[in-house]
């Protein structure tokens, strides 16, 4: 009866749980890291050199960030790039439907996608603002609290009624009593962002090594010398795991205990629809959609049903179940055709998030995983704020200690002693 009554997607935030004080710190935080973020920073070129583990879209923007600082950038990748959930998700670049604590890494990050293609990465990106749906006056009632606790936070959100949500989406069935709005929130593609990021890193030098398996690290004390692969081993004086839900296997070379949940996450498409009768991404009744620039639909989700590990194949349940929710809100769509259906790994974490920083003994590796099925999203700021924390601490900064401080509630040691039990319920994006 309860999973009826509450179908919200999306939405992290516990309404039960935030206070408003929360949400102030939240926009305070925003501040204080876009001002470290803005300010400016030798960036010629630097003898030093970073191996990244890990080439989905977190590892690449990572790369193309500290290739603007002016390091020497090599990314090890064991299979593809961009080839797991990086090129396989919804394309949102959102921040409303976050934790408080969040929302100042998912504003600044919309920023800063905006500014990629002056740099010539073709991300297809377009501010058409998040919807998230209410079906009855329970879900609505937690919208409202959470679209309160946002503003607070810096993030603009506005309730809707009913009216207002039929003329944004003219189509939608009956059932829907309202919303809220972010009108920030965008959406992008993430196939041509990766293939456009990859040209970019070639032009710019960084060294990319697909098909390339880390088997271990050479260490010296509290520092790692070389990343160990099955093609040799490769001298370092940083190193950066960005290795999504495989980052527990990498984390046991050094003798860490990380622990990411890897989960399947499916999409379907539609043909396409010459007329743009969907703008906003839109979040609801147990799954996000959007129509593409292309034309299609595109719905899809995930959950405690779906399953854990590595598997990416479609399954008819996950077909039936989300066409079903999909049908829910658009009924007058019932005839268009289904084209394709895919899947991709998301990386859950015990306390739903991610592992940001320098990891246990070591002095110069770092870890940049475990978003949560937003890494896709999030890439940009953490690919920026990391390659600013480096340069600082190589050059001695003191500036980036207070940061480090002020992170560490996303720090990678925060829950070394933390017990894990049961499953993790998440509806990944």
């Amino acid at each position: 009866m309860e999973e009826e009554q509450d179908r919200l997607t999306l939405l992290s935030l516990d309404v039960k749980k935030e206070t408003q004080k929360e949400a102030i710190k939240a926009k305070e935080r925003y501040e204080t890291l876009k001002e470290y973020m803005d300010s400016s920073r030798y960036s010629n070129e630097r003898k030093h050199h970073i191996v990244i583990v890990g080439g989905g879209i977190v590892g690449l923007m990572c790369a193309f960030y500290m290739r603007r600082q002016g390091f020497q950038v090599t990314v090890i990748e064991k299979k593809s790039f961009g080839a797991g959930a990086s090129g396989r998700n919804g394309g949102g670049v959102l921040a409303m439907g976050r934790e408080l604590t969040e929302i100042p890494f998912a504003r600044l990050s919309i920023e800063l996608w905006r500014t990629l293609s002056s740099f010539g990465i073709d991300t297809k990106l377009e501010q058409t603002g998040h919807l998230m749906l209410g079906r009855n006056a329970h879900e609505l009632e937690k919208l409202k609290q959470a679209a309160e606790l946002y503003t607070l936070s810096g993030l603009e959100t506005n309730v809707l009624s009913k009216e207002e949500v039929q003329g944004m989406l003219p189509d939608i069935g009956t059932q829907i009593v309202g919303g809220i709005f972010s009108s920030i929130d965008s959406q992008s593609y993430p196939f041509t962002t990766v293939a456009s990021l990859l040209k970019v890193l070639n032009k710019d030098g960084v060294i990319l090594l697909s098909h390339t398996d880390v088997t271990g690290f050479e260490t010296m004390d509290s520092r790692i010398g070389k990343v160990k692969t099955n093609k040799g081993s490769i001298g370092c004086d940083t190193v950066i795991v960005c290795t999504g839900p495989w980052t527990g296997e990498i984390a046991k070379h050094l003798h860490t205990d990380i622990t990411i949940i890897p989960r399947r996450s499916q999409i379907m498409v539609t043909e396409i629809v010459n007329q743009k009768r969907i703008r906003p991404f839109v979040s609801g009744n147990g799954l996000y959609l959007k129509q593409t620039h292309a034309g299609n639909f595109l719905y899809g989700g995930g959950g405690a049903w779906e399953q854990t590990g590595f598997e990416t194949a479609n399954t008819t349940f996950a077909i039936q179940l989300l066409t079903e929710r999909f049908l829910e809100l658009f009924p007058a769509y019932h005839t268009k055709q289904l084209l394709r259906a895919f899947a991709g790994t998301v990386e859950i974490t015990p306390d739903h998030l991610p592992f940001f920083g320098r990891v246990g003994k070591y002095e110069n590796i770092y870890i940049s995983a475990g978003y949560n099925g937003h890494g896709y999203g999030m890439s940009v700021v953490m690919g920026k704020l990391l390659s600013c924390l480096v340069a600082d601490l190589e050059t001695g900064n003191v500036q980036a200690n207070g940061v480090e401080e002020l992170l560490s509630f996303i720090s990678p040691n925060r829950l070394q002693t933390m017990k894990v039990s049961g499953g993790v319920s998440y509806e990944p994006q």
